[in-house]
């Protein structure tokens, strides 16, 4: 997120006192997080995660096996080329630049790898500030970026993080440093508080609705409906009005957050350790002198990443989006491997961008904060600038046989059952979740460039490794379903 580290003095839980908090202190919240320099909530930037799916197929090509070899040679079959052929763009704020276009199996890479950055499909409607895709700089659509393997805060507070999902994704609540006076967190849940969203985007009749962006062409996705993947039990609610809000009690994207500022969000959760951490448990049940000092208790949790991930892999690619229903029908996926056209390479390619956000430490270790900006801009600078087969030591971070090592030593391989590509990213996150107690690789404690330079090399290394097994399983996936008969996902 390409937010400036910083801290206001206000209380997540209210020390703040009186009548005032009411649209006065709203408003004094939202200036302060303009003046902090909101930004995209993304793992790494712009050329980071372009870069890291390049080298995917790269790796691929120059270091992977003999399977991994033929997979890359399909791919570039189906785009017309290695970097000529099938074009497709980045679009949204990237328009622009450069590589706003790009083209053949790697260039489509390379757009999968940073477009969910650019889309505009998941709309905010916010108490003050106009019904849009983004507020205060923030494209809310990164939200769903996360995949929160935390068992507790900072303070050692306990954490619920299994609510919707069998690992959920970000919530403010359970980000590291929540608890912790002033966090990064607990402002932006201030300042967004008692926002509401659009859950049927697509048919938002609203005039903001015009600014809707699709991640690809024909996908027309809706993410807290097509983010449902891997067994989601998320409560939606049923749309209403022309923004197409959940505002049903009890449901999940009835509000952002209701903390500090007294708002109208109406569901009571149930704390753990103190602080709320299963919310909705009592639709409508806010009440008491304890919602003057820290709201209703409703937040919303967004859906992980590895079911965006599984959306666009699953649904998108394997499918050809022929079904919609949340799950894999296999019957839709026979005889695909023969009729993929050059476009829909960015299907798949799209799960790269979250495979490489969960080999950002931060991500897992959920947390605005501690870091996750100045480091993203650090790996910019870095890996971000570097040039393909040069050896610049501080630019070219990427090692292919480190890579083939990282890729060695991992349980789940193209052989799984067809899709299943959560396995891959969710291994990476633990992976990643893990790195932080090895010496020299805590980059939240720390603004020491050494650290971050080791983290950051092992971060680039591991997530082309992993980049490189979804790609040969996108193509495997296929194959094995030329026929009926192999063509099972159990």
């Amino acid at each position: 997120m390409h937010v400036r580290e910083g801290h206001l003095y206000l209380s997540s839980y209210g020390q703040t006192k009186g009548k005032f908090m009411h649209s006065s202190l709203r408003k004094f919240v939202i200036s302060a997080l303009v003046c902090l320099g909101a930004g995209e909530l993304s793992a790494y930037s712009f050329h980071v995660h372009q870069n890291m799916s390049e080298d995917s197929v790269l790796y691929m090509e120059f270091q992977g096996t003999n399977q991994q070899r033929w997979a890359a040679d399909y791919l570039k079959a189906k785009a017309g080329g290695r970097y000529t052929g099938t074009c497709v763009i980045l679009g949204g704020a990237a328009a622009g630049k450069p590589e706003n276009v790009q083209c053949g199996a790697i260039g489509i890479n390379r757009v999968g790898g940073d477009k969910p950055d650019y889309v505009q499909d998941v709309f905010i409607d916010h108490p003050i500030l106009p019904f849009s895709w983004n507020v205060i700089g923030i494209n809310v659509t990164s939200y769903t970026h996360f995949i929160n393997l935390k068992t507790g805060d900072a303070s050692g507070n306990r954490h619920v993080t299994n609510n919707y999902n069998l690992i959920d994704g970000y919530s403010y609540n359970t980000t590291y440093g929540f608890e912790e006076f002033g966090s990064l967190d607990s402002l932006i849940a201030t300042g967004l508080n008692s926002s509401k969203f659009s859950i049927d985007v697509r048919n938002c009749t609203h005039s903001a609705c015009s600014e809707y962006i699709e991640v690809a062409l024909g996908v027309g996705e809706d993410p807290t409906r097509d983010y449902m993947q891997n067994g989601s039990t998320t409560p939606r609610g049923n749309p209403s009005g022309d923004k197409r809000l959940g505002a049903d009690d009890g449901t999940n994207y009835n509000c952002l957050s209701d903390t500090t500022i007294i708002g109208n969000c109406p569901d009571l959760g149930v704390k753990l350790d103190d602080t709320y951490q299963v919310p909705n448990v009592i639709p409508g049940g806010a009440g008491g002198i304890d919602d003057f000092f820290v709201g209703n208790q409703d937040w919303l949790i967004w859906e992980p990443s590895y079911n965006a991930a599984t959306f666009y892999y699953n649904e998108a690619w394997l499918e050809g989006l022929a079904s919609r229903n949340n799950s894999l029908q296999t019957a839709a996926v026979v005889g695909r491997y023969w009729n993929i056209s050059g476009n829909q390479v960015l299907y798949y390619a799209l799960s790269h961008h979250y495979t490489g956000d969960i080999v950002q430490m931060t991500h897992v270790w959920v947390s605005t904060g501690y870091n996750h900006t100045d480091i993203e801009g650090w790996a910019e600078d870095q890996y971000g600038a570097r040039t393909v087969g040069g050896n610049d030591a501080n630019r070219n971070l990427e090692n292919y046989l480190n890579s083939q090592a990282y890729q060695n030593a991992r349980q789940n391989r193209y052989n799984l059952p067809v899709g299943n590509v959560h396995k891959l990213i969710v291994e990476q996150a633990f992976n990643t979740y893990l790195i932080r107690f090895r010496s020299g690789y805590d980059k939240m404690t720390t603004s020491n460039t050494g650290v971050w330079r080791n983290v950051v090399t092992w971060a680039m290394q591991n997530g082309i490794a992993a980049m490189a097994l979804v790609n040969e399983k996108a193509v495997m996936d296929l194959r094995k379903c030329r026929n009926s008969a192999a063509c099972n996902n159990s």
